[in-house]
């Protein structure tokens, strides 16, 4: 591995910078640095099929934990030595059973894996003990209901003592959608509706075929930076904050001045053909995307990337996003935009196949690079 990462370094930097990695670049207020690096498999293979899409770092961000998806494992990576360290096997039934296709990784405030599947959510030590299972789907709850159609979506985020559950549940009737607080001794739930969030169905597509259907969503995450919970959906800037001291939640414009702040155009939600699916989603990715805040602990301050997509007529003559205009905000505290600044050095690229997650280690943003089936990554340095 170590003398095909040395022949491979060269073209990887010019893909990443087309200049010297460790030079910077004066961009409005961001002195912006580029470089690449490659994690060491030595004779092991790294499963890339979905890129890093289903992975989660560790709490105190040393390690990177990638699924194996519908097969029992975790693939433990060290950020710090850029090293695989161990495929991790889970057994697949009992007590300490990994679950049926981990689709979440993440990690709670005691450094214990959160792996999230379609039949539950489990939390792991890291030596692969269960200590709990949290099943919401078809439960009946005291305080608020799940109306109708409403269920949990996205990951949920367990207190450190487990007993409270933070989450998001979205009724499919009325496109609402509600930041949920469960009590999980007493089953006692509270529900906030998230005011203006249903907006983002209206950039939802869907084809029905058969029995089934193929549907390109817009869904609302909410993930724990400090002690903060950061409710986040693609289609537009605004945010909410759920303080976990203050217990209090609260809307943030995050508004940037380098893109529209949503997107506005009209599209057709339910489509009769594979291609005509195809072509509306990419027509909807031609509007400003923006992605999750991350937190920079090491400079106190939230990053936070956004998207346009740059489209091609492919050889069936349809529509398709190739390339990405990339954006980077600085937010501070108040979560207001303080800096921001255009990426360039066809980084726009690395988001084309769909299997990018982006986090933050050491100041940086890292962004996932597949080399010839080898894992590498882009970082981003902001200074300024």
């Amino acid at each position: 591995m170590k003398n095909f990462l040395s022949t491979l370094l060269v073209p990887i930097f010019l893909l990443a910078c087309k200049s010297d990695p460790s030079a910077s670049e004066k961009v409005e207020g961001i002195d912006l640095s580029i470089d690449t690096v490659m994690i060491d498999t030595g004779e092991d293979i790294i499963n890339l099929r979905f890129g890093i899409y289903f992975s989660g770092l560790s709490k105190d961000g040393k390690y990177l934990y990638n699924s194996g998806g519908t097969s029992p494992y975790l693939e433990r990576i060290n950020l710090e030595t850029l090293e695989f360290e161990e495929k991790m096997d889970f057994e697949t039934d009992g007590p300490n059973a990994f679950g049926a296709y981990v689709y979440g990784v993440s990690a709670d405030v005691n450094n214990n894996l959160i792996l999230t599947s379609w039949d539950g959510t489990s939390i792991f030590t890291r030596d692969k003990q269960k200590l709990k299972m949290y099943q919401l789907t078809g439960r009946e709850f005291d305080g608020d209901r799940l109306e109708g159609r409403e269920q949990f979506i996205s990951k949920i985020i367990p207190s450190g003592d487990y007993k409270t559950v933070y989450g998001l549940t979205e009724n499919y009737e009325t496109s609402d959608i509600f930041f949920a607080i469960l009590d999980e001794e007493s089953a006692s739930l509270q529900k906030i509706k998230l005011g203006g969030f249903e907006k983002a169905s209206e950039f939802s597509v869907r084809h029905s075929m058969g029995g089934g259907a193929t549907i390109s969503p817009q869904n609302t995450e909410i993930a724990r930076l400090g002690d903060k919970l950061v409710i986040t959906n693609p289609v537009f800037s605004r945010i909410a904050v759920y303080d976990l001291v203050d217990e209090n939640l609260k809307y943030y414009d995050c508004r940037p001045s380098l893109t529209a702040s949503e997107k506005v155009g009209k599209y057709v939600g339910e489509v009769d053909s594979r291609e005509a699916f195809e072509s509306e989603v990419a027509k909807i990715k031609e509007e400003v995307t923006f992605l999750p805040l991350m937190y920079d602990e090491d400079n106190d301050r939230y990053l936070r990337l956004s998207l346009i997509g740059q489209s091609t007529i492919n050889e069936a003559g349809l529509e398709e996003i190739t390339d990405y205009q990339v954006f980077v905000s600085i937010l501070n505290g108040a979560f207001e935009v303080i800096r921001e600044e255009e990426i360039g050095d066809e980084v726009g690229k690395l988001f084309s196949a769909g299997t990018q997650k982006p986090f933050v280690k050491d100041g940086k943003i890292w962004l996932y690079l597949n080399v010839n089936d080898e894992l590498a990554f882009v970082r981003l340095g902001l200074a300024g």
